[in-house]
């Protein structure tokens, strides 16, 4: 089958050159294309009863494969050769094409999945885009099953998110644009796909674009696609870009400060007419489209330093939506935990449900600097550590125990000896690995931001 040989082809160079073991299964869990070695560790056939838990989840790491709650059943359950996994579901446009796999058999492998976890996200998401172009072209799509299953999310109960579930169901019919603003961890993401799925627009895609993790010069190709021979490289047939692929769905763009100021113009072009134009195309395309955007940092100070369109801004914040941090809704620590339990069993392989008072009171005297995020993580180690079947006080993170004693509250003293301590970690990082770009880039890994963010920190701080 010629769609079968392009895929081995493809996945054999992804595989040399990431150095990597790949695999690809249809959907009913039947190996179609692999390296050599998977194939010989591992076989023909995948547990199928583990990926069909991914469903909810596209992209899965798994640190000790054969020894999750997922791997139950499986014939290399306790004896998987795997030392750690990659796992994508791959779904496109409510099509269910299969699974792909990204695999270590060896102690360096594990080391260079785990500390490359980022990268190898991106890489998996990209051959899984290759993939399924191939078979789309050549019609060999494998058995496909169609899915408009809901996910059922919490945020929380608190006032505040009474507000905006009460805001939510206003706006359920409406299809004005949308900015969600909160710190990093509150759950925008989840917010703009609960918005979604109660919104005319539910019955199309959900989108989403994290624009920190785009290169700049790819941004505007996988923003508004491009035709073919549109520039070297451009694949056959073309691409279509983020706006066609959410037409009558929404396009969820998080980290919206990101967007690269020259693109700014086009976006709002967009939103204005409805209109999108591949690179290289000549006929521009209508598209419904339903916009939600987030930031985790003011646009209105992006504004006043000429890094943000004031047009656009005010063109994305027809609604806006504010998520409150943790620490000032902790009432919703209690209803967040049994969601948690339930939801990091499969991760952790243990069935815990119930917690002690202690568990809970000294979750609620930390001032949760990561918000929700954090607090999954925290659960998570929690989960890991307890012997019992109960979350306990003595399972919680050192760094947690001291924090509850303290009772640290986020006062304007605070913020700003955050920032003088940003500030500070920053030019640590810029004398260490130095001042040009190379340097910048280096420092702004390590600090977990992009480079453009860096620069704006460096602006801002007068760096």
């Amino acid at each position: 089958m010629p769609s079968i040989m392009s895929i081995t082809k493809v996945i054999h160079t992804f595989a040399e050159l990431l150095n990597i073991e790949i695999a690809f299964f249809n959907d009913e869990g039947v190996l179609t294309a692999s390296t050599e070695e998977y194939r010989k560790k591992k076989g023909n056939r995948v547990h199928l009863a583990f990926f069909q838990k991914l469903y909810e989840n596209p992209v899965k790491f798994v640190h000790k494969p054969g020894h999750t709650n997922m791997c139950r059943g499986c014939h290399f359950q306790n004896k998987c050769p795997s030392t750690a996994e990659i796992v994508q579901n791959i779904t496109v446009n409510n099509t269910h094409f299969g699974y792909l796999s990204f695999v270590s058999f060896t102690e360096d492998g594990q080391k260079n999945l785990i500390d490359r976890q980022k990268e190898y996200n991106y890489w998996i998401t990209k051959l899984m885009d290759i993939i399924t172009n191939i078979l789309l072209e050549t019609g060999g799509v494998p058995k496909i099953r169609r899915r408009h299953e809901k996910t059922d999310y919490i945020l929380g109960n608190s006032l505040e998110m009474q507000k905006i579930k009460e805001l939510m169901k206003n706006i359920k019919n409406s299809t004005s644009s949308i900015v969600i603003t909160g710190e990093t961890g509150t759950g925008k993401s989840l917010l703009a796909k609960m918005i979604h799925e109660q919104s005319m627009f539910q019955k199309g895609d959900f989108v989403e674009i994290n624009c920190a993790s785009i290169p700049e010069s790819l941004f505007e190709s996988e923003l508004f696609g491009y035709e073919e021979g549109a520039f070297t490289g451009a694949r056959k047939r073309g691409k279509p870009g983020y706006f066609e692929l959410a037409d009558k769905g929404t396009l969820f763009l998080d980290e919206i400060a990101d967007l690269p100021i020259h693109l700014q113009p086009k976006l709002l072009k967009v939103l204005q007419d409805g209109l999108v134009q591949r690179i290289g195309g000549t006929l521009p395309k209508k598209v419904n489209v339903r916009i939600i955007a987030a930031a985790n940092q003011s646009l209105e100070e992006l504004m006043e330093l000429k890094q943000f369109r004031s047009d656009l801004y005010y063109r994305l914040k027809v609604i806006p939506l504010h998520l409150t941090p943790l620490r000032e809704r902790k009432e919703d620590i209690e209803e967040l935990l049994p969601f948690l339990l339930e939801k990091l069993q499969m991760r952790t392989g243990k069935f815990i449900q119930t917690y002690s008072k202690g568990f809970l009171k000294k979750l609620k005297a930390y001032h949760w600097p990561g918000n929700i995020r954090e607090l999954e993580n925290v659960i998570e180690y929690s989960m890991n550590i307890e012997k019992s079947t109960q979350l306990t006080e003595s399972s919680l993170p050192d760094f947690l125990g001291r924090e509850s004693k303290t009772r640290i509250h986020h006062s304007v003293k605070d913020q700003r000896a955050l920032q003088e301590a940003e500030k500070e970690i920053i030019i640590q990082k810029l004398n260490q690995y130095g001042y040009d770009y190379e340097g910048k880039k280096q420092a702004s890994e390590e600090l977990g931001v992009s480079v453009r963010t860096l620069y704006r920190k460096m602006e801002k701080y007068s760096i």
